[in-house]
């Protein structure tokens, strides 16, 4: 069987990105997105746009590009002088992974505050891709239950000893430029053809409206309106049901994947 999750990264970054993942989602293949909690009114968004796809909404871990739940007093391996994160992933130096597993069982505090139980879990910028870092994020996602993002065959592997639920192969490459319908088709078509025609599959997607916010913060902001538009397609979902894939949600992802 031809499994796909399509997961929208950045819920809560700002108003326009949250309200185009919200719109993505309610058009029907987008299964779900993960919420960042570290930037300003993130949980106000979340309120808003989130509490109608109960069960879709995950988190979105993040050491990099806001401001830590805790004082940057409490983790100073996560902090420059500003006591705010790196914005880019290569600026995060040595970490303490105890400051690491308390700063994300913050976040997933400051998440819960929405009243949204958290539906599965990947990281901003792919930080638990850092050997200093995944153990801490395996961990997490072992003891809440919640399938997670496995970027490598290694994190497949750990995942699978520890009892983490993933798909079969994260793709992460629908970013940036010629972002049209034929590419993410050429993109799952490709995915499939490497599992041998079956199996899940997990898509990593940043659509969204490009507001004024954005523009201050994210150095990528346009192209998130192009992915709107592929994902707002009214014929996509016929597209993939003639491929014979199955568009699974955040909750599917889980058993799917069990």
């Amino acid at each position: 069987m031809r499994r796909l999750f399509i997961n929208a990264d950045d819920f809560g970054l700002t108003e326009g990105v949250t309200a185009g993942i919200a719109e993505a989602m309610a058009a029907g293949v987008v299964g779900g997105t993960t919420a960042m909690v570290c930037v300003p009114g993130a949980v106000e968004r979340i309120v808003r746009h989130g509490r109608r796809f109960t069960g879709r909404v995950g988190l979105h871990l993040q050491l990099t590009g806001g401001t830590p739940c805790l004082p940057g007093a409490d983790v100073p391996s996560l902090v420059g002088s500003d006591g705010r994160f790196p914005r880019k992933k290569v600026a995060v130096a040595d970490v303490d992974p105890d400051q690491v597993a308390r700063e994300w069982r913050a976040q997933l505090a400051r998440f819960r505050e929405t009243g949204l139980v958290p539906s599965h879990l990947d990281t901003h910028h792919h930080i638990h891709k850092r050997p200093d870092v995944f153990g801490v994020f395996l961990e997490l996602a072992r003891e809440l239950g919640l399938p997670a993002r496995a970027l490598s065959d290694d994190m497949r592997l750990a995942m699978d000893e520890a009892g983490v639920a993933h798909a079969d192969v994260c793709v992460t490459r629908f970013f940036g430029e010629d972002l049209t319908v034929a590419r993410f088709l050429s993109l799952v078509d490709t995915a499939f053809a490497a599992l041998g025609g079956q199996g899940t599959v997990e898509i990593m997607c940043h659509p969204g409206r490009n507001d004024d916010a954005l523009a201050a913060i994210s150095t990528y902001a346009a192209g998130r309106e192009d992915e709107l538009r592929v994902f707002c397609l009214p014929q996509l979902p016929q597209l993939l049901a003639g491929r014979g894939v199955t568009v699974l949600d955040a909750a599917a992802l889980g058993q799917a994947a069990a």
